[in-house]
């Protein structure tokens, strides 16, 4: 029989999880240091997590794999999807400041 996961207690799960999203945050800067990449090596870095994700699900699936695994997995995908979300949120809000000074001096 296959095992069913619902998504509906996201909201509260946040809350739940946040504090290990930021703890891997912190363990991948004092691996890692700060990272400067492009796009292209940022979605490289998170297809190869979602890859060990996707294998750490199938160990536990079909050779009594640990969910600690799925779930140390998920935190890296997590925290890497929420570094490129920052990232592009922050250039985002940068190009929109440049534009309204811009006017403003106009």
């Amino acid at each position: 029989m296959n095992e069913m996961w619902e998504d509906e207690q996201l909201i509260i799960g946040c809350q739940l999880f946040y504090g290990q999203i930021m703890e891997e945050n912190i363990r991948q800067i004092n691996k890692w240091g700060i990272q400067n990449r492009t796009p292209e090596e940022w979605m490289l870095y998170l297809t190869e997590e979602v890859g060990e994700l996707a294998q750490a699900i199938s160990e536990h699936k079909y050779r009594d794999g640990s969910r600690k695994d799925i779930i140390k997995e998920a935190t890296q995908v997590t925290t890497l999807a929420m570094k490129i979300l920052e990232m592009n949120l922050r250039i985002q809000e940068a190009k929109f400041r440049f534009c309204v000074e811009k006017e403003v001096k106009e």
